[in-house]
């Protein structure tokens, strides 16, 4: 028989509890007790587990449900540092007990319970009709032009083709810590055929993270 997924709240293909009832039925709110969440668990081999630090509720809640948690987290054997618990308020969470929390740290000290680097690209081809618009308005540098034409046309290729191929972009990736996305840096000779410049391009890294100092909620 199919799993059946509900739409809405409460989420009926959860299996654990909310992280607020562990908290407040433990002593010191659960503070350095080890939690894990299950569709988590289940879905990656590698460990995945969150020490909790502290725990309070949600006063503008009043259901009891949501709560903020702060704390370590340890996705797929990476140690991610202290930050604010994503989705606190789905009922997921289960409480590990000592020899279970000691079980699993212990995994994550594996060199194969390590999720490895995933290589991304960060350049994409520029589009056709923008190619041609920037090149007839003499926009893109001749040199950047030159490289293009020597680098990727065929002499067999339609005029119209040639001018609106070959010119790179670059495209930033967004900022995930459990995607583990390490970035490719272009080779000189699709820096040369780049615009805008790569130097320019890349000001603020391959990797764009968000602004983390503000406080909000998750």
């Amino acid at each position: 028989m199919p799993k059946i997924e509900y739409i809405g709240r409460p989420s009926l293909h959860f299996y654990g509890k909310l992280l607020s009832e562990i908290a407040r039925n433990l002593k010191n709110r659960a503070k350095g007790r080890v939690v894990i969440k299950v569709t988590e668990s289940a879905k990656f081999k590698e460990p995945c587990y969150y020490i909790l630090e502290n725990v309070v509720p949600l006063m503008s809640d009043q259901s009891g449900v949501r709560c903020r948690a702060w704390g370590r987290r340890i996705f797929r054997g990476r140690n991610l540092g202290c930050s604010l618990l994503p989705n606190t308020h789905e009922p997921d969470w289960r409480l590990l007990s000592p020899s279970e929390a000691e079980h699993l740290m212990s995994l994550s000290t594996k060199a194969d319970m390590i999720a490895p680097d995933v290589p991304v690209n960060c350049l994409a081809q520029a589009p056709p009709l923008l190619t041609i618009f920037l090149r007839r308005r003499n926009i893109i540098p001749p040199q950047v032009v030159k490289e293009t034409e020597e680098n990727t046309h065929p002499l067999t290729m339609q005029q119209s083709m040639r001018e609106g191929s070959g010119l790179l972009l670059l495209t930033p990736h967004r900022y995930d810590p459990t995607s583990f996305k390490v970035p490719i840096e272009p080779t000189p000779e699709e820096k040369s055929r780049m615009y805008p410049p790569y130097e320019w391009s890349s000001q603020k890294g391959l990797i764009i993270k968000p602004n983390l100092n503000r406080d909000t909620y998750l």
